[in-house]
């Protein structure tokens, strides 16, 4: 089974993948859909800048992807958890600096 009907196995299922890319570097998301020569996540940013990470929707090239593997059910909650609670401190964090420009 080829890179292009494995990613769109997984896009069916909306499963958590790592691609792996000729650089080696690499990115963790979720598959959104697969078209004729891309695919695009939704992911968390790259695996080698772990300080850098944010939201973002990918759409690569297929021919840039080397391998990917499929991330387990238990790392997806994990890091829904995560973005959970970074938006919460975001929300915290912009409450506490409207009540000081209100003082």
């Amino acid at each position: 089974m080829n890179v292009k009907s494995r990613l769109e196995r997984a896009a069916e299922n909306k499963q958590w993948i790592k691609v792996y890319f000729h650089d080696g570097s690499g990115l963790i998301g979720k598959v959104i859909r697969v078209g004729q020569d891309y695919v695009e996540l939704e992911s968390y940013g790259y695996d080698d800048l772990p300080h850098a990470r944010n939201y973002a929707k990918n759409i690569i090239p297929l021919s840039f992807i080397k391998m990917f593997m499929v991330e387990s059910s238990n790392f997806a909650e994990a890091e829904r958890k995560r973005l959970e609670y970074l938006n919460q401190l975001e929300h915290l964090t912009h409450e506490a600096a409207s009540e000081i420009e209100n003082k």
